[in-house]
């Protein structure tokens, strides 16, 4: 963990030391009451997902605002432990567990919150069986269907009854229902996004019809995200939403979702001018992040990010504002992927109308396991 230097509340955000993860307080509250006014009048609910920022205190107001199921998403045991550590009850970890380190671990939490784990394979299930008659507790349970992503997930129709049959006969286990994570579809053209995320939910849908008329009740499907809240949630039968990138925003979502504005950006210095057009900051991969794409640059009009590397942001600036800009003056950056630039710090500091008014600590950062 790094040594914070921390400035006193009040302090100028410019002042900070760079590079630093800052969160506009105001923005991010922006952000959970337009997700929140959407969901409080939809019959499906919001289950905020807190990998894209894994900070207790952002969970704590995004479950506090209308709208949600009263619980969180997580993709990792480690964030859903150390959560349940702070004050959430009710964890669905949207991933499959199959070690028996961590199914022993996901019985142990389960002694102190209510928890949801995806499977898709029935050996899986006959594991996670027998470690909660083993440890006393119930595990609720929830099919991943394989939609649009190559990655987890069991197939559409009579695979995922029969995996949905063994879960309901299994002592210990608790059948909820069905998800599916399609991934972000980041369309323009707002028919193509409805009609690509129709396509895909439309599949855990008609399994949701064959699990029922085989006698077994489906209480939740979980489908859609950011990009598409709206059109999920305004589909029958979908009862929750895991989103998650909302809250703080990123360069990637922004063009996208253009009702919420990125409220945590990183703020670098300028380190180096070598020559007229080519600037240098202190903010590089392991403060921004750029293992999917590179972040935008907010206060020097017409530059890009040229390149990270390990320690130095390397910016393309125009020409003619050689000798405009100055060592030490700071540039702001909005990361491609929150995800990524979250996980690589261990605080944000949160600030409101340009002065610091809170530091929060990123607890589950780096939780892989």
């Amino acid at each position: 963990m790094e040594r914070p230097i921390f400035k006193p509340l009040g302090t100028p955000v410019e002042e900070l030391d760079t590079p630093t993860l800052v969160v506009d307080a105001d923005v991010l509250e922006r952000n959970i009451e337009t997700m929140a006014s959407f969901f409080a009048n939809s019959r499906a609910r919001l289950r905020p997902h807190v990998e894209s920022h894994l900070c207790p205190t952002i969970a704590h107001k995004q479950l506090t605002a209308c709208g949600t199921v009263g619980g969180i998403a997580v993709t990792t045991l480690g964030q859903a432990e150390v959560f349940a550590a702070n004050g959430f009850s009710d964890i669905s970890v949207t991933n499959v567990l199959v070690t028996p380190q961590k199914i022993a671990r996901l019985c142990a939490l389960a002694r102190h919150a209510s928890m949801t784990v995806a499977v898709d394979d029935a050996k899986n299930v006959d594991d996670l069986s027998e470690a909660a008659s083993q440890y006393g507790v119930t595990l609720t349970v929830i099919v991943d269907v394989h939609t649009r992503l190559d990655r987890c997930g069991v197939e559409p129709g009579r695979p995922a009854v029969e995996l949905a049959n063994a879960v309901a006969r299994s002592e210990g286990l608790d059948f909820a229902g069905l998800m599916t994570y399609e991934g972000p579809i980041l369309e323009e053209d707002p028919e193509m996004l409805a009609n690509e995320s129709r396509k895909w939910i439309q599949m855990v849908l008609d399994t949701r019809e064959m699990v029922e008329k085989a006698g077994i009740d489906v209480r939740v499907v979980s489908v859609g995200g950011t990009h598409n809240y709206e059109i999920a949630a305004s589909i029958d039968g979908v009862t929750e939403v895991p989103a998650g990138t909302y809250a703080l925003m990123d360069h990637r979502y922004a063009a996208h979702r253009t009702q919420f504005e990125p409220a945590a950006r990183v703020i670098s210095a300028v380190t180096s001018i070598p020559e007229p057009g080519i600037v240098i900051t202190d903010a590089g991969q392991k403060a921004v992040g750029a293992d999917t794409g590179l972040p935008s640059i907010d206060n020097i009009p017409g530059a890009t990010v040229h390149g990270l590397s390990a320690e130095h942001g390397n910016l393309d600036v125009d020409p003619a504002l050689h000798g405009r800009i100055n060592l030490e003056d700071r540039v702001w950056m909005t990361p491609w992927d929150i995800g990524t630039c979250v996980n690589l710090h261990d605080y944000m500091s949160v600030v409101r109308d340009g002065r610091l008014e809170a530091v929060w600590e990123v607890s589950a950062r780096g939780r892989y396991r």
